[in-house]
């Protein structure tokens, strides 16, 4: 168990290294100039925020207002409001919106205004919304080789490989050697299944890495695909609008109906709770139990990596209603990591992961599985037990089984606590404002009204009155 957890945070850990940051695709950029030749003088030697900045900006507002002002004031007031943006871009976002609105206003459309926003929330980490104003600008240019590789990659980090592979192809055909791009497309094709074509993308981004340590990292992922790709060279693959599933060996046969069944009942459980309805497509992978544990996974009843499910077929198999919870644990994990931008703590991840597999395994998230339940009782309720929110990593990670056991526990009487005190609309808000950039003592007093040391006081008083 424990070793599930550590291979889904590595390995996706090991991925988010590779997954290119606004930083290292682009620097913010003057790329709207003044109209006005002495204006585009003067903004190139403001450098930092102030009185100067202020006054030009407020002179310019104000003749702005002006119904017969030329169609040039406009452009210098936009051109300003950005540049303060970027000297403030280290500002909390909602600083910067309202002239990112003004900006928009004066200058609906405009393909300068709109990959400028599209900049800003890259770097803030909200690539959902990134993303649309990535397309206005694209809408108005649709050549811009720039803008079309940071929408790739707004889309990867959104885990939408099919199109972020569309945008990200585009790129490298103009820059065949960008070693960001190249190692994006391959962990797009991984993720797609593809893992030859993976292999491909990954050994080109190797020639042209220059980063030891990088090359270490994407050797590994190359190792990753050749297991991968081995473990399924004999498999069947169907796919429905919704999941693309990899059937080791004859499975298909067997499994092919009622897995697509679970799934689709599966999907609508989990996308309904926490109220996410994602534009992508779910890889579920199906392995021989044996090449399972090749691939060093066989500790485990299951692993999630990004919007892939890897599951051994004699570990997954026990019973329908065993494999139905499994599945509805997993695939919680892919949509957290969609509606939060990978941005979840592991208590969030496993907590809500096991509500929804006890919802589905037992029809109520109220009944744990039979094995914790003399750790939940002995421990938590009768001896008073309590582990802070930030110490369950430690516990999942432990060699420990029964301080693994606590550690999901912990997690999973967390979220339970969250939804009778505060009903599980509650989950919606805290995943939402993770996914807007937002740390989880803040999403947290998001969700539930109260400061996250009150509400590790309240769920501490809710464990004893269990």
């Amino acid at each position: 168990m424990n070793k599930r957890t550590v291979f889904f945070t590595t390995f996706f850990l090991l991925y988010l290294t590779l997954s290119a940051t606004a930083e290292s695709i682009f620097v913010f950029k003057e790329k709207l100039k003044p109209a006005t030749p002495e204006l585009q003088k003067t903004i190139k030697n403001i450098q930092f925020l102030g009185n100067e900045l202020d006054d030009i900006i407020t002179g310019l507002r104000n003749a702005a207002q002006d119904p017969e002002c030329k169609e040039d004031t406009k452009v210098d007031l936009a051109a300003f409001l950005l540049k303060k943006v970027i000297l403030q871009r280290e500002y909390p976002y909602e600083n910067n919106e309202p002239l990112l609105f003004e900006a928009s206003e004066l200058l609906p459309n405009n393909f300068y205004v709109e990959s400028f926003w599209g900049d800003i929330l890259l770097h803030k980490g909200d690539f959902e919304a990134s993303i649309s104003h990535y397309e206005n600008a694209l809408n108005q240019n649709s050549n811009d080789i720039e803008v079309t590789g940071k929408c790739g990659i707004a889309y990867l980090n959104n885990l939408n490989y099919e199109k972020a592979l569309d945008y990200i192809e585009t790129y490298l055909a103009k820059n065949p050697t960008d070693f960001i791009f190249l190692s994006s497309a391959g962990r797009c094709k991984y993720e797609l299944n593809e893992f030859d074509e993976a292999i491909e993308y990954w050994e080109k981004a190797l020639e042209n890495c220059e980063d030891g340590s990088r090359r270490h990292e994407i050797e590994e992922l190359i190792r990753k695909a050749k297991e991968s790709l081995a473990s399924t060279n004999d498999s069947t693959q169907d796919e429905d609008q919704r999941f693309v599933i990899t059937f080791a060996g004859n499975s298909r046969d067997d499994l092919g109906d009622i897995t697509f069944d679970m799934l689709n009942e599966i999907y609508y459980d989990v996308t309904d709770l926490l109220n996410c309805n994602p534009d992508v497509r779910f890889n579920v992978v199906f392995f021989l139990t044996e090449d399972y544990y090749k691939m060093g996974q066989g500790w485990s009843a299951a692993a999630a990596n990004g919007l892939k499910i890897m599951i051994p077929l004699k570990t997954g198999y026990k019973d329908e209603n065993y494999v139905k919870g499994t599945l509805a644990h997993e695939f919680t994990h892919t949509i957290i990591n969609l509606k939060t931008n990978n941005r979840a703590p592991l208590w969030v991840h496993e907590g809500l992961a096991q509500y929804q597999e006890y919802s589905t395994s037992y029809g109520s998230p109220d009944v744990i599985r039979s094995d914790f339940e003399g750790v939940l009782q002995n421990d938590f309720i009768e001896n008073g037990m309590f582990i802070p929110l930030n110490k369950i990593p430690s516990y999942i990670g432990s060699n420990d089984r029964k301080d693994i056991v606590r550690g999901y526990v912990a997690a999973y009487m967390a979220v339970r606590c969250m939804a009778d005190l505060y009903g599980e609309q509650s989950f919606d808000t805290l995943l939402t404002s993770l996914g807007k950039g937002k740390g989880i003592n803040e999403a947290v007093k998001d969700a539930t009204g109260s400061d996250y040391s009150d509400f590790q006081d309240d769920l501490k008083e809710w464990i004893k009155n269990q």
